[in-house]
């Protein structure tokens, strides 16, 4: 048995909260290992690194997002906040703490200033003993934009969220509850509404389908107010748009109503709801691109190259029979055993 004093200390920021599985996950994949222990580092956007520093002295600190660290409404206050975010991590390796990174995207998607985060992201990356990212195909493009060697970036995939999230209703219920009909031929998109998600395309694209028992289920909060008005105007009898963050509880009803997920991101890295999608056994049709197709390797004849061929796909999906579709989703859930969260672990090695 390995003692606590020699126990590697990992302290993880920013703090997520308890209403965000991934880093819970990932710490307790950690902590499988009897020779790491990983915590939650000191929530505080202001101060927080260099209250952990010095309050909880890991030997290690773990950044999984860093925006919150130096990124604020007010310009002046951002640029303020920027030499604070640099000197915490100053600080850090002048008390000797390691630091090391999960890269969840390359560049952020939607948000503006692109030299301020890619200062305080090269700034960071550069003094980390190593990067992680999720998938080989971000290696070379997160090397060339951080600037640092391809040998100081880990492959590391993530885990499955099977055991996070309840999955007992039949589909029968499922549709019940969000009344759709039984015998639809249905159609799911879930996760956060923003332009680069693609969700504005794919309803234009279904709305050209002449399929009568095909419906399209939207789930997920808009956040941005103007696409949402796009979209809102493409709505009909078929397209089904639930306009709010999706309690965990409710996924199942959502995911079991469904024959095929559709995920038409424009930008990706990395994708939770694919992996949740996997989870509750589903095909999904999704861009050809980066991680996607390597964790979607089970069914790779159902990502798409271009948006002629993504329409394709979604009307190969409402001809194919609900028995094959479920064969599909099934080998999806069993590539979900060749990654777990405690893999992580031997990143720290």
């Amino acid at each position: 048995m390995v003692s606590v004093e020699s126990q590697t200390t990992i302290a993880c920021l920013s703090v997520a909260g308890p209403d965000n599985p991934y880093q819970r996950l990932m710490m307790e994949g950690l902590n499988q290992s009897k020779k790491l222990s990983a915590f939650n580092g000191i929530h505080d956007k202001f101060w927080g690194i260099a209250r952990t520093l010095l309050n909880q002295k890991p030997a290690y600190l773990h950044f999984d997002w860093i925006i919150s660290y130096y990124y604020r409404r007010w310009r002046w206050f951002t640029y303020l906040s920027v030499l604070t975010f640099c000197a915490q991590i100053l600080l850090a390796r002048l008390l000797g703490v390691k630091l090391v990174w999960t890269l969840h995207n390359i560049l952020p998607h939607d948000r503006p200033d692109v030299p301020i985060h890619r200062f305080c992201q090269r700034f960071l990356a550069r003094r980390c003993e190593w990067v992680r990212v999720f998938t080989h195909s971000s290696v070379e493009r997160a090397a060339e934009e951080l600037r640092i060697p391809v040998e100081k970036i880990k492959v590391v995939p993530e885990g499955a969220y099977t055991q996070v999230y309840p999955n007992q209703v039949t589909q029968e219920e499922a549709r019940t509850y969000l009344e759709i009909p039984p015998h639809a031929k249905v159609l799911l998109y879930i996760g956060l509404i923003k332009p680069y998600k693609g969700v504005l395309e794919l309803v234009q694209t279904f709305n050209r389908l002449d399929q009568d028992n095909a419906y399209l289920c939207i789930a997920g909060k808009i956040m941005d107010a103007p696409y949402g008005a796009r979209i809102k105007q493409e709505l009909n009898p078929r397209v089904l748009l639930t306009d709010h963050f999706i309690p965990g509880n409710e996924l199942q009803y959502y995911f079991n109503a469904a024959n095929v997920v559709v995920l038409p991101f424009q930008k990706i890295e990395n994708s939770g709801s694919v992996i949740l999608a996997m989870g509750f056994s589903k095909p999904i049709i999704a861009p050809a691109v980066g991680v996607l197709k390597e964790r979607l390797n089970a069914q790779s004849d159902w990502l798409y190259g271009s948006s002629l061929e993504m329409e394709a796909a979604l009307k190969k999906a409402l001809h194919t029979v609900p028995e094959e579709l479920k064969e599909i989703g099934i080998a999806n859930f069993k590539t979900l055993s060749a990654h777990r969260w405690e893999d992580f672990a031997n990143a720290f090695s």
